[in-house]
Parts: C-alpha cells; sequence; structure tokens
C-alpha cells in the first residue's frame, strides 16, 4: 500500500513537472496569500569589495637629487595634497652652498658662451669667421648650454636659498600628491620625492572572475568611480580592476583601503526572496493570473538584502508575485493537501 502511494505521489510530481506550474484559485481555500508588483531594474549592486587607493605606474613626477645632501627638512607629510610651486623641502648642508655657488657660476659662463656664439655667428654670415673657427663656438655652447639645462631644471624648482644657513627651499612642480619615504640623508641620484598627478589616482581591486560582465562603476566614500581598465593576472579567480573618480568629493591617499560596491548594468527584476521557490533542479516565481497563479521559472542574479535579482525570458513587467504561502503552494502541486 506505501509503495502504491508512493508510486502515485511521484507520478503526480512527474505529470506537474511536464506541464506549467499553475494553481486554480479554487484549490486556494483559506490561504493568506500576499502578492508584491515586480520591479523593473537596469543596474544592480553587487558584493562591497576592498579597494585601495593608488596611483597609475609610470605617473609620477620623480625628482632626484644632484648632489649629497647632510640634512633634508620636509615640508609637508608624505601623502599630502601639493599645488604647483608650493614649497615642500629644506635641503641643507655645505655641498648645498656650493651647488648653488656653481650654478651661478655656471649661469654666468653660459650667459658669456651665449654672446661669444652671436657674435661669432654674425662674423661667420658675414664671412670674417672661417668655418672651423665658427664649428668650435659652435659645439663650446652648445655643450655649455646642455649642462646649464640640466642644472636648470633643478634649479626651476628652487624657491628660496638661505646663504647663511647653507638651505635651499624647494617646490613642487605639479599640483597633486607628495610621496616620499622620510629619510634625512639623500645622496646623489636618489629620490627626495615624487609627486602623484591628481588625475593618476586610482582605486584598485579584486575583481572576481564569475562569468558576469564587468562593473559600470564602484561607489566608495559616497563618490563614484568609473571602471577604467582591468589587468589579467596569474590567478584564475581574480581581475585587477582600476578605477578612476567621476563624481564626488573624494581625496583619497596613496595605500588608503575604502569599500567599493560593484554596479553593473543590466535589465532584470527584483522581487521578495520569500517568493521564490526551486522545483527540478531550478527556481521559479508564482505569478499572480486571473484563475490563480502560474509559476514562471527565473535565473537568480543577486541578492540584496531581502531580496533577489533575477531575469527570466517572461516578460514580467507590471506582473504580481506571490512573497507569501508560496510553500503551501508548492504541496497543492504535489498533490500535497488535496
Amino acid at each position: 500500500m506505501k509503495t502504491f502511494s508512493l508510486l502515485c505521489l511521484v507520478l503526480t510530481f512527474t505529470s506537474v513537472s511536464a506541464q506549467n506550474l499553475s494553481v486554480e484559485q479554487t484549490t486556494l481555500q483559506d490561504l493568506a496569500l500576499q502578492t508584491q508588483t515586480i520591479e523593473t531594474i537596469n543596474s544592480y549592486r553587487g558584493k562591497a569589495l576592498l579597494a585601495q587607493a593608488s596611483s597609475l605606474p609610470g605617473q609620477a613626477y620623480a625628482l632626484k637629487s644632484p648632489i649629497n645632501v647632510q640634512q633634508i627638512r620636509y615640508l609637508k607629510g608624505s601623502g599630502a595634497s601639493i599645488a604647483e610651486g608650493e614649497a615642500f623641502a629644506v635641503l641643507q648642508g655645505p655641498e648645498v652652498h656650493h651647488f648653488y655657488m656653481a650654478y651661478q657660476m655656471k649661469k654666468e659662463l653660459y650667459n658669456q658662451a651665449r654672446a661669444h656664439f652671436e657674435n661669432s655667428k654674425a662674423l661667420y654670415k658675414r664671412k670674417s669667421l672661417s668655418e672651423k673657427a665658427w664649428l668650435d663656438v659652435s659645439n663650446e655652447f652648445h655643450d655649455t648650454k646642455m649642462e646649464f639645462d640640466e642644472l636648470t631644471h633643478f634649479f626651476e624648482l628652487v624657491v628660496g636659498f638661505d646663504e647663511e644657513k647653507d638651505a635651499m627651499t624647494l617646490a613642487s612642480p605639479i599640483d597633486g600628491s607628495l610621496e616620499y619615504s622620510g629619510i634625512r640623508m639623500v645622496d646623489a641620484n636618489s629620490l627626495i620625492a615624487s609627486f602623484v598627478p591628481n588625475d593618476a589616482m586610482r582605486i584598485k581591486l579584486k575583481l572576481p572572475i564569475d562569468g558576469k560582465q564587468n562593473p559600470e562603476y564602484f561607489i566608495a566614500k559616497n563618490c563614484q568611480f568609473a571602471l577604467d581598465f582591468t589587468e589579467v593576472n596569474e590567478s584564475a579567480f581574480y581581475l585587477t580592476a582600476w578605477a578612476q573618480l567621476t563624481s564626488g568629493d573624494c581625496r583619497l591617499v596613496k595605500g588608503q583601503i575604502v569599500s567599493a560596491t560593484p554596479v553593473y548594468s543590466l535589465d532584470a527584476y527584483k522581487a521578495k526572496k520569500s517568493a521564490v521557490f526551486s522545483w527540478e533542479g531550478a527556481n521559479y516565481i508564482f505569478i499572480k493570473t486571473e484563475n490563480g497563479f502560474d509559476g514562471v521559472e527565473v535565473s537568480l542574479i543577486n541578492a540584496q538584502n531581502d531580496n533577489y535579482v533575477f531575469q527570466s525570458k517572461a516578460s514580467l513587467v507590471n506582473k504580481d508575485v506571490l512573497v507569501s504561502s508560496v510553500s503551501a503552494l508548492q504541496g497543492i502541486l504535489l498533490g500535497l493537501g488535496q
């Protein structure tokens, strides 16, 4: 007898699964049935991810020291915002004084070489100077100019010199953020500081490779960051994503960790989680009809608090979905309670 009852149940289940999952209004009796109009959406938020404020590789302006510096005093903290021409450090020591004096001498030599070059050029044009003599003057001038230009690039950032203290004040070459290691001595050709342009700042995060499309943008610190580009890593699970600030006033410091919520562009629907039920390995919802409820298969995309985001092959625009007593209707489909 038990075997026969089980066989009937299996046959009933098979019969129901082979047709539309419909429940007639007449079989609902006194069930408390609550419905909700399905919400149509064109974007949804994914799970928040940890992101780090970073600068694009190769974008920073690196300022190196042309001499050994006995002492350096930074006027602003590393990571601070800085404007072009704003003082950021004071170099001090005997070599600083010698270097400054050498620059003044080189400037005088350059001015003399330039005057000699112009006079010789005029003589050469009048055929009063041999071609060999003119070539010697020209080569000497251009060698002097190259040496002077190399120094000039550095001294364009010198905004003050204290001869008594052997101290030279440096200014930022660009608007951006200041970065340095906090050292107190600088050797020749070593880094004094680097300056990250404001438009080079990004948030950098690991984006799961889950078959979904890339996010359209991210929300972090109440600001919006547009996806800039992604990098393929050795990991089979993550991509490295870079996103640029597009709206909001977010002042990021390099290395800062923030929470970033990805926002995906997608035409989909949203309803309470209680509306979704499983049937033969697929997910369904019950849609209200004139005669009762019809089961419609859906593909779950994401969970948002008490709601599911999902898609369906059938249009669900302005449809009402059952959000209570869903398991009771499943039981009716299985022939339980009849």
